[in-house]
């Protein structure tokens, strides 16, 4: 498995401090990091669904690990490396929203601006849109799909503004401003656009020059398929199991959704410094890293151009990102100062799954299976019900080879393997938690917990 330079230390001092850095950690196992990072590469090479991927990891802003595996371009027979170039897709969103924040603070904008005050033709067909209904995906804006066939061929174009507004502006609206969370590429195309009125400067070039530049990260770029950027790896497809380059697409119909090149060391970069206020003040980063709460009192775990979720009991700040021949992951853990991110250069690729397994090796998160006694097992069995958007589940919990199982009516059965004190993670998705209410002998509901605020009450059926 060809392999190109590679960095492998334990940190010392954070390169640049951030609020969390202060927190006590004990030191990381780089060798047992190490190893998890080789095995989950060559797992994804070996099985066929990526040439090659760069990972990187950093604590409290210092880099402790960087490592390239398989090829940035096959047909060239270029190995992959921390210095490897990649599109990143919708990572490109926070920096996006960092710098709306900017302007904000500036007091060029406000997040309560109707987006008709900067695109005044913008058909709104009677709903009044925000700045923040487009930072946090709640503005009811029909949404585009990149990866739609009748799409793809639109977007090998360089369309202008009036011809996107006029291929998707005059959609009907999904739902009303605030109602409910969809993401929504084209509402960031908007904020690109609004962007560049505001500055009276492209967006592509204001994010160079006012943003990426200034911050020192030379290897952050906008990924304009005409320019010249070395060590850029190839993107790669599978047709019929067949390894093909990735369709083109023009990066000019999306720059503020997933415009942007990087390597792994800038994003771990980018990281510190955002999370460490060098680019935004700490009570824009708290307002980019609130969770969304909906017209109905419902919380969704998104902020402002991040997803925020939990890992076992650590707060995680993620995003992840598809662009034409690459999918992206990065994620962060604010108390421990723990960065990780996997860039990969084909479609097919899960970096989210590596980022993961090496985030729960650093922060010793295990999942257990401690052992059920007869009694136990027939306390939790049972019948339970509950509301999934306007439909009703049904989730039987049973007793199998004296393990206890369940099942969501016409889903796959799964394993509940028990951690304590009535929770339990289930087998295939170890992000998720089902915690039993115990009542005397038996359990009267549980609840089903899918990340922070996704929490879903189930009741026992008698």
């Amino acid at each position: 498995m060809p392999t190109a330079t590679s960095c492998v230390r334990e940190a010392t001092a954070p390169a640049v401090a951030s609020p969390q850095s202060q927190t006590t950690t004990q030191p990381l196992d780089i060798k047992r990091l190490a190893a998890v990072a080789d095995s989950a590469a060559k797992a994804q090479i070996t099985a066929g669904i990526t040439p090659g991927l760069s990972i990187a990891i950093a604590r409290h802003g210092q880099l402790v690990f960087a490592k390239g595996y398989g090829k940035a371009n096959v047909e060239m027979d270029v190995a992959a490396g921390p210095e490897t170039v990649y599109k990143v897709g919708s990572i490109t969103k926070q920096y996006t929203a960092a710098i709306v924040m900017r302007l904000v603070e500036e007091g060029k904008m406000s997040l309560t601006d109707p987006i008709t005050k900067y695109l005044p033709d913008y058909p709104t067909q009677g709903h009044h849109v925000t700045i923040h209904h487009l930072l946090n995906h709640t503005s009811g804006i029909k949404a585009f799909r990149v990866m739609h066939e009748e799409n793809r061929q639109r977007f090998r174009l360089d369309l202008t503004y009036p011809e996107m507004i006029e291929l998707f502006a005059k959609q009907p609206f999904e739902f009303k401003p605030g109602e409910k969370y969809e993401y929504n590429n084209f509402a960031y195309y908007l904020l690109g656009e609004i962007i560049g009125r505001v500055t009276g400067i492209p967006y592509q070039d204001y994010l160079e020059r006012q943003l990426l530049g200034p911050l020192g990260l030379s290897n952050t770029m906008y990924c304009e398929a005409s320019r010249v950027i070395p060590h850029r790896a190839a993107g790669y497809e599978y047709e019929e199991k067949a390894l093909i380059n990735a369709r083109y697409l023009s990066m000019r119909v999306g720059p503020a959704a997933g415009g942007l090149c990087a390597t792994v060391g800038d994003l771990l970069q980018w990281t510190t410094l955002l999370h460490g206020g060098k680019v935004v003040s700490p009570a824009s980063l708290r307002r980019m890293t609130t969770p969304t709460v909906l017209a109905s009192g419902d919380t969704v775990g998104y902020g402002y151009g991040l997803q925020l979720a939990e890992l076992g009991s650590h707060e995680q700040v993620f995003h992840s990102g598809g662009a034409n021949g690459f999918v992206s992951a990065l994620a962060h853990y604010p108390k421990t100062g723990l960065t990780v991110v996997v860039l990969t250069n084909s479609v097919k690729a899960n970096p989210a799954a590596i980022t993961k397994a090496l985030a729960r090796t650093a922060l010793g998160i295990n999942v257990r299976d401690l052992p059920l006694t007869p009694e136990n097992i027939a306390r939790y069995a049972g019948t339970y019900t509950y509301k999934s958007g306007a439909k009703t589940r049904v989730l039987k919990v049973y007793e199998e080879s004296g393990k206890l199982h369940a099942q969501v009516t016409g889903g796959p059965v799964f394993r509940l393997r028990s951690q304590g004190s009535n929770v339990f993670i289930p087998s295939g998705n170890d992000d998720n938690q089902i915690i039993f209410t115990p009542a005397t002998d038996r359990a009267a509901g549980l609840t089903i917990r899918e990340g922070r605020w996704e929490v879903t009450e189930a009741k026992r059926q008698e």
